[in-house]
């Protein structure tokens, strides 16, 4: 889908697309403007430089989680007198 939005961006001048998404890679990729809009109305609208600047004090946060095997599910439940 992203290759399709930017070549009718790129290769029709004339055009604009709009596109609504939570994920802030994906407007970078796909956009050189952009806005925040809160309960339908806009609070922001520029670049993405522009909007980072102004509201870039989020975090980004990377979770791994281990699938436990039954065998380790029943160590731990046992240790703690729940088996």
């Amino acid at each position: 889908m992203w290759n399709i939005v930017s070549k009718i961006s790129t290769l029709r001048k004339k055009s604009a697309v709009i596109i609504t998404t939570h994920s802030m890679e994906e407007a970078e990729a796909l956009s050189t403007k952009m806005g925040i809009m809160v309960d339908g109305q806009f609070k922001c609208f520029g670049s993405s430089t522009n909007i980072k600047d102004k509201y870039g004090t989020g975090y980004e946060m990377e979770i791994k989680i281990k699938t436990l095997t039954e065998g380790e599910v029943n160590n731990i439940l046992g240790e703690n007198g729940l088996k």
